[in-house]
């Protein structure tokens, strides 16, 4: 009883993406949320002793210690927050009900019951099992003999050192699933309901080893019988990269659940992107690149547009940063000239995000013939189909722009094509 009336007591603190806020901390909990979450809150001293600064980035969610909890809203609405998680398969509908949004406006809970749903469709079918090559020991010849580890036994003849091809369920897309399953059960917050339905799960994995680390950028080859698992396979990732757990810190421990929106919003837009412009441009994201003559400094754009023939027609950065007049920042300017200039393209774009303002977008030409450099600026407060179509418009622009930028008569064609059908 005790306990329970210490976890009513802990103060609440209720923050947007980058506000701040000065509360009361001691130095032992300033540095547990220091440890908790890193770079993604900036805990700092205030004026007065004894009090800190608590200021929010691109990161939204919860943070729980002991001693406080901290909530970190999107100023998107939530249920979008949820429609652009859902990136890679079809559009999913999120209903005010299914996450009771009023009555728990806590993110962990709201994502733990958006993350079960999600897995009952993955494993509705049955757990996913595929052929992995596996080297045993054996007392007889299972598969190929493995020639080179057989030597090594220094002439005996049993056991057999065998490779073989395994059918298992110890696969990495579930261990990705699970790692994540357990994850959430960590964390404060988890409803009741959705904790047995994600309790459920991890029973139906028990087959796939528990791992204690794991890759998240290892690369899940997807196929056709495992197709409609990406989206929970994407779900899980964000659970693993966005949850820590800090369990030293006091009776309770700390845990933090916080999602990245500016990867979020880049991954949202490349996959949108990917849908709108298929048959006209090839999108690469994060595609590398160098610099200068000699190849010693790299280049990443978060979008590069080749033609279908080979070439490259187009570049394009994504910020999630708010924009009201057009116009982009400075160091994001720089960093889309060295994009523009190292792919030999006269013009590159800027993606922004934009709540509030026209938001018209703006072109800046760069001095002594450089590339020309535009904006453009994506509303994410609408409806599904309003965002959707921020993001159709937004493909036909680079469309056009592309074939405008003389760089194959391919996409010229293509897109005057599809702007007349439009």
């Amino acid at each position: 009883m005790q306990q329970a009336a210490m976890r009513v007591e802990r103060p609440t603190i209720v923050l947007s993406e980058y506000e701040d806020s000065e509360v009361e901390l001691t130095l032992a909990q300033a540095q547990a949320l220091r440890r908790l979450c890193r770079e993604r809150l900036t805990v700092q001293p205030g004026d007065v002793l004894g009090r800190w600064r608590i200021r929010a980035s691109s990161y939204v969610g919860t943070v729980v210690t002991p001693d406080v909890r901290i909530l970190i809203r999107p100023k998107i609405p939530l249920a979008n927050l949820f429609y652009l998680l859902e990136a890679s398969g079809k559009p999913v509908e999120v209903s005010r009900e299914v996450f009771e949004y009023e009555r728990t406006p806590d993110l962990i809970s709201s994502f733990a019951t958006f993350f079960a749903k999600n897995m009952d469709a993955a494993l509705a079918r049955g757990i996913p099992r595929g052929y992995v090559e596996t080297e045993q020991r054996s007392a007889g010849v299972r598969g190929r003999v493995n020639l080179a580890a057989q030597r090594r036994l220094a002439g005996l003849v049993l056991p057999v050192e065998c490779r073989f091809d395994e059918y298992t369920a110890d696969l990495q897309l579930n261990r990705l699933l699970k790692a994540a399953t357990v994850r959430l059960l960590r964390l404060p917050g988890v409803t009741v309901p959705t904790r047995g339905r994600l309790q459920q799960h991890v029973g139906r994995l028990e087959e796939v080893d528990d791992v204690k680390t794991i890759d998240i950028g290892t690369p899940v080859a997807f196929t056709r019988l495992i197709d409609h698992c990406r989206a929970a396979e994407r779900l899980a990732r964000i659970v693993l990269a966005g949850a820590s757990i800090l369990d030293s810190v006091g009776v309770f421990g700390a845990a933090a659940f916080l999602l990245d929106m500016n990867k979020i919003f880049e991954d949202f837009v490349g996959s949108r992107l990917k849908r709108y412009l298929a048959a006209r441009l090839v999108v690469r994201e994060q595609h590398p690149g160098r610099l200068d003559v000699d190849g010693d400094v790299l280049i990443r754009p978060d979008f590069v547009f080749d033609t279908p023939r080979g070439g490259h027609a187009y570049v394009a950065d994504c910020k999630y940063k708010l924009i009201d007049d057009g116009y982009g920042r400075q160091a994001d300017y720089y960093q889309l000239t060295a994009y523009a200039l190292g792919l030999n393209l006269p013009e590159g774009l800027l993606i922004y995000c934009r709540h509030e303002g026209s938001g018209q977008p703006r072109e800046v030409r760069v001095r002594h013939g450089g590339p020309r450099l535009r904006t453009w600026s994506v509303r994410l407060d609408g409806t599904q189909s309003e965002i959707e179509g921020e993001l159709s418009s937004l493909a036909n622009e680079i469309a056009v722009r592309a074939a405008g930028c003389g760089t194959g008569g391919d996409v010229l064609a293509t897109a005057s094509t599809y702007t007349a059908l439009r």
